[in-house]
Formats: structure tokens, C-alpha cells, sequence
């Protein structure tokens, strides 16, 4: 096992998308350090912080926000100045924080004051503050974006929130003393230490039931998810380990020691190697699946980074994919990163020291997908909206771009996958493409983002309960209706432009005042009391 050092107190640690670098929140000493996953060194540390204890990057690996505990604030930092480029006024204490797969919304736990506050991340404002339970802690986003769940550790709660409206749909309760939350890579599972309790509560998020319960190590803090959803592993506190568990079982396959009083944990994207925090001998130690290699997938016009980790790798000569030689980008005692050259169908990858050859491992060339479809074409700025794409060679799929917007993708078949719109950062169509093991989807989708309809007003306002008055709705973004409503009553209707619909007015069971709603790809508007029946 390496261990790296870094600043005073590391309490939390985040990895970068593409598993690059991995930031580290020294509390203590107000700073940030960046691990080089490539060369495992503490290369530069960011500062000035207030006692920073929560850090997440954007998935474009250029921003990092950071909970200062210390404070009232989230500062803002940009990596490649590694500079602080701002601050953004928070709830009391700052804890947890969390980004969502788009970058445009960033979630913090305020322990103080007991909220989640929603982060713009562009605008660098507060779009919303959530009251939680008691001490909120860790913060987790559903790969979907559209759930964020939080622990509350003085509360024995988590609480689930749906991002589309910023509430509070559910919350769950028989914890202990819970501090690190994680969500696997489909989304269906949380996993959640209670710290008190020396267990980790496993939650299905569909039914929000608690479905086992697993010992592990003494006092829990951190939890972390591999990509592939078959490991998870949690950073014990109180017994200086960590402990792996088969989310198969859901049993501990194994215990590792680490440094003294372990707290964040975190996986990198090819799951090869597991970054744990040591708060009390501040150092991060480095734990890492030996003789393996990944990805094993990449499109045949190479350009994919492989990592190869193993033994007795230090001075490699070359790496080859077959018989072609690749570029190595970085090289330690057990670990090569080299860069796959073009190439087609299965490649036998092998490392070459001054010692020998190393044994070979599979990498396939994955010729492009396509995507020739998506439904629904339009929905409103706000995002969170599902969204199939239909095509082929798409079981591989990691990203999905609207513009430039990332959102994750849910695998249905090879055929089909499911993903949550980002919100927009401006409304209008964007280019919608599928990242799959073969490179980007050859095909372009467009998805339209509309802004929400406003009515402003009704040509009639009064009619019998019999209904069947033309009324004249007049407001904004109108265009894409799908739906008139007049007392909860559907309405025949015509879209006339972007600014005027005609409705007629159905007959009602009840005469008084009416709510007249509209609703659009863009989503739903209600003038309440606007039409009298009588």
C-alpha cells in the first residue's frame, strides 16, 4: 500500500471524472492538496481555506468548491490556477458537499443550521435552502440527478430530495448516528454508515426500505461506491481499516489496514485504486487491485488511457497493444498509464521492464454506436426530465451531452438507454450525443430546452356550467402546449402562436371561480380563480 502525504487533518477527498487528480481537504491546514493519480504525489495544494472539510470537482475537472466548517461559506477555486476565485454565502457550518453529473448544481450539508443548500454553480448563487434533519453530514447525488440524499446524524434520518422542485420527499428514519452516504452506479442501492452503530445500512431507493444491514469496522465515516457497483468500501474511524463489501452478499470480503482515524474514502473511475484520508497522521493511503488492467474497451481510433497496475513496474521499457507500442504517459513501482494506439478487434497488452514481458491482458477495440432517436425532443430549462435514446451498440454508454452539459446515462439494452435532461444554461436546442466505449455516437440528436409557459390573461372570463365558450389565453412560451385545463377539466385547444391559445371551455359540475392551467414541454402555468362559471 503507498501512502502519500498531505496536509494537516485531510478529512474529505474527491476524485476528478476521469480520474486525473484527486483533491484532498485538509482541515487544518486550510488547504487543498492534488494527488497525481498518475504519479501518486501530492503535486500542488490549494489555499487559502477556513477549515475546509467537504471538497467536489466539476466533471470537467477545471472548478472545485469547497465547504469551509469554519465559516458560513463555499469557496470556489479553479484547478488550473489553483487559486480561490470566490466565496458563496451558506448555512452555519458547512460540512458535506456534492456536485451532480451536469456540474451545473452543487450540494451542501450545513451542520449548524440544519440545511442543504443548492448551489448554481455558474452563477455562483444560492437557487435554494432545505430544511433537513438534525446535523446534516454527507450528501450524495443520484446518478440521474434527479434525488440528492443526506445524512442527519443527530437526527438518525436520511432525507431524500427531489432536485426538480428543492424538497423533502422523504425521510428515512432507524439510523445511527449516520455520516457518509453513497448511491451505486444504477442508482437503485444507498449505502449508509451509521457511525454509532459499527454498520453500514443498505437502502433500496426505489421503495426506500432498508434491505440489510452489514457490521463492519469500529465507527464508520466515509463510504464509497466502485463504478462497476460490485465493491463498496467504507473508512472505520475508530479501527484505523477500511472494509470492503460484496455488494453481491452484502458481507465484508475483506479488512484493510490504513492510517489513524480514517474519514473520506473515494474510488477512481476504473475502480482500480481506493484513496482514504487519515485525519489523525495526515496522509491519504493509496489501495490498489494489483495485475489488473482498465478500461478493457476503447474506440479503434485509440487515444483511451489505460491504467495496468502490478509489481516490479518501475522503468518500463514499453507497452504494446499487440505488436504496437504506446505511448507511456506515467510509470510507478506498480502502476503504468499508456495511451491505446488505433486499432481493431482484440489486443493482447503487454509491459516490458528491464526484468521481462509482463503476462498479457484483453483490450477490445469497440467500433462506434449510434443513436437515431430521443424522446421526448423538448422539455423545460429546469431539466430532471427522463429522456430515452434509442440506437444500437449503446450497452457501453458513459455520457450523454446536451451541448456541453454531461448527464449519466441508465442502460436499458444495447437498443435503448434512459437519461435525466441536465438544466439548460440557456433555453433553445442543443446537440445531443452518446460517449460509448467506441467514442462518441456518429449520429446527432436535437433536444430542445423551453422556458416555462406564464399566462397573463383570458379574452372571457365568465360562462355557464355548461361551458363552451372560446376563450382567448394569452401569455408567453405557449407554443408547445399539451394541455388546457379549467377547473381541473381537460379543454379542447388550439395553439395560435407562441403568445395565444384558444380554449373552450368545458362544462363544470360546480359554478364559482376556475383555475385555468397550461401545460408545455416547457412546463405548467395557472391563473387560479381566472374563469367564473356561473
Amino acid at each position: 500500500m503507498l501512502t502519500i502525504p498531505v496536509g494537516a487533518k485531510p478529512l474529505a477527498l474527491a476524485v476528478s471524472v476521469f480520474g486525473v487528480h484527486v483533491y484532498v481537504a485538509n482541515s487544518l491546514a486550510g488547504t487543498i492538496s492534488v494527488l497525481d493519480v498518475g504519479t501518486q504525489t501530492a503535486t500542488t495544494a490549494v489555499a487559502p481555506f477556513t477549515t475546509p472539510s467537504g471538497v467536489a470537482v466539476t466533471p470537467d475537472n477545471t472548478r472545485l468548491f469547497v465547504a469551509n466548517s469554519g465559516t458560513r461559506a463555499v469557496s470556489t477555486a479553479l484547478r488550473d490556477i489553483l487559486d480561490v476565485t470566490g466565496t458563496i454565502a451558506v448555512g452555519s457550518t458547512p460540512y458535506g458537499i456534492a456536485v451532480d453529473p451536469s456540474g451545473l448544481r452543487a450540494y451542501v450539508t450545513n451542520q449548524g443550521s440544519n440545511t442543504l443548500s443548492v448551489i448554481d454553480t455558474l452563477a455562483s448563487t444560492v437557487l435554494a435552502t432545505i430544511a433537513v434533519g438534525a446535523a446534516p453530514t454527507g450528501v450524495t447525488v443520484a446518478p440521474t440527478g434527479l434525488e440528492v440524499y443526506v445524512t442527519n446524524r443527530d437526527s438518525n434520518t436520511l432525507s431524500v430530495i427531489n432536485t426538480a422542485t428543492n424538497t423533502v420527499v422523504a425521510t428515512l428514519s432507524g439510523l445511527s448516528a449516520p455520516i457518509g452516504v453513497a448511491v451505486t452506479r444504477d442508482g437503485s442501492r444507498l449505502y449508509v454508515a451509521n457511525s454509532s452503530a459499527n454498520t453500514i445500512k443498505v437502502i433500496d431507493t426505489t421503495t426506500r426500505t432498508v434491505t440489510a444491514t452489514i457490521p463492519v469496522g469500529a465507527a464508520p465515516w466515509g463510504v464509497a461506491a466502485s463504478a462497476d457497483g460490485r465493491q463498496v468500501y467504507t473508512a472505520n474511524n475508530s479501527s484505523n481499516n477500511v472494509s470492503v463489501i460484496d455488494t453481491t452478499t452484502n458481507t465484508v470480503s475483506d479488512t484493510i489496514a490504513v492510517g489513524t482515524a480514517p474519514t473520506g474514502i473515494a474510488v477512481t473511475p476504473n475502480d482500480l485504486s481506493v484513496y482514504v484520508a487519515n485525519s489523525s497522521s495526515n496522509t491519504v493511503s493509496v489501495i490498489q487491485t494489483l495485475n489488473a488492467m482498465a478500461p478493457t474497451l476503447g474506440p479503434q481510433s485509440g487515444g483511451t488511457k489505460v491504467t495496468i497496475t502490478g509489481t516490479n513496474l518501475t522503468g518500463v521499457t514499453s507497452v504494446k497493444f499487440g505488436s504496437i507500442s504506446a505511448n507511456v504517459i506515467a510509470n510507478t513501482a506498480n502502476q503504468v498509464i499508456a495511451v491505446s494506439p488505433p486499432g481493431s478487434g482484440v489486443a493482447a497488452v503487454t509491459v516490458t521492464t528491464a526484468g521481462g514481458t509482463s503476462n498479457p491482458k484483453p483490450f477490445s477495440y469497440y467500433p462506434s454506436g449510434n443513436a437515431h432517436s430521443l424522446s421526448p425532443v423538448a422539455g423545460p430549462t429546469l431539466g430532471r426530465n427522463l429522456i430515452t435514446i434509442q440506437g444500437a451498440q449503446l450497452a457501453t454508454a458513459s455520457q450523454v451531452l446536451f451541448g456541453a452539459v454531461p448527464a449519466l446515462p441508465l442502460i436499458v439494452s444495447d437498443q435503448q438507454i434512459t437519461v435525466a435532461a441536465p438544466p439548460a444554461i440557456t433555453p433553445g436546442p442543443v446537440h445531443v450525443t452518446v460517449t460509448t466505449a467506441g467514442g462518441l455516437t456518429t449520429e446527432t440528436l436535437t433536444y430542445t430546452y423551453i422556458d416555462p409557459p406564464q399566462l397573463t390573461g383570458l379574452s372571457t372570463t365568465t360562462g355557464t356550467s355548461f361551458g363552451g365558450n372560446v376563450i382567448d389565453l394569452t401569455g408567453r412560451n405557449l407554443a408547445t402546449a399539451t394541455k388546457v385545463t379549467v377547473n381541473g377539466i381537460i379543454a379542447q385547444y388550439s395553439v395560435g402562436s407562441d403568445t395565444v391559445l384558444a380554449a373552450i371551455a368545458p362544462p363544470s359540475p360546480t359554478t364559482g371561480p376556475a383555475d385555468v392551467t397550461v401545460t408545455t414541454a416547457g412546463g405548467t402555468t395557472t391563473l387560479p380563480g381566472a374563469y367564473i362559471y356561473t
